[in-house]
């Protein structure tokens, strides 16, 4: 934990550290952003997530962000580490309740290219969870049991993409972004498109 949270601090010391100075830009800025993400976890199964966040933009180019992403997730490896009775067979699984979310605390550095486009750097550290709630029972037989997975962890997350400003709009801009969790056991990408709304 300790390690993440280094390696955090020095990412946003590292964004911060530009030439410009914060005094030379405009006032802080909030702003909140909704997306829809394409999820390919561990065994390329492909799933969709939607996620919602905030941020400060302290000037032009640099920015905090807290993001929460939340997706539907294949159960298998979930129902693998439930410790099934073996006194079960053949197993009949009803799932009752999937979630699959990270919550990122991310520093956000920007390069504005050409207008209206900018290229988009975030790095920082997420707190993954996964949990899966299921019944399970034998063909033919009343008897049913109810297990329950529940696993977190803290992972570094790194993202890369472009922000397209509206023309019509000074408050509105769009975001595509590719998204990476580096996980222990395994990593997972979000392939997102984000609305971003600036007061």
């Amino acid at each position: 934990m300790k390690t993440w949270l280094f390696a955090f601090l020095l990412a946003m010391l590292s964004l911060i550290c530009t030439p410009t100075t914060l005094g030379e830009d405009r006032e802080f800025d909030w702003y909140v952003l909704g997306s829809a993400s394409m999820v390919i976890s561990k065994d390329y199964s492909l799933n969709g997530a939607l996620g919602v966040g905030g941020g400060i933009q302290i000037n032009e180019r640099i920015g905090i962000e807290l993001w929460w992403d939340v997706s539907g997730i294949e159960p298998r490896d979930l129902i693998q580490k439930a410790n099934l009775p073996q006194t079960i067979a053949p197993l009949q699984i009803d799932v009752q309740s999937d979630t699959y979310q990270h919550l990122s605390a991310l520093a956000v550095r920007t390069f504005p290219l050409r207008e209206p486009f900018s290229l988009v750097g975030k790095a920082g550290i997420a707190r993954h969870r996964q949990s899966l709630e299921f019944d399970v029972g034998s063909s033919g037989s009343a008897f049913t049991q109810r297990f329950e997975v529940d696993e977190s962890e803290i992972l570094p997350v790194a993202a890369i993409g472009f922000e397209l400003a509206s023309n019509r709009f000074k408050m509105l801009s769009f975001e595509v972004l590719l998204t990476n969790f580096f996980g222990k056991r395994s990593s997972t990408a979000l392939f997102t498109a984000a609305v971003k709304i600036k007061f």
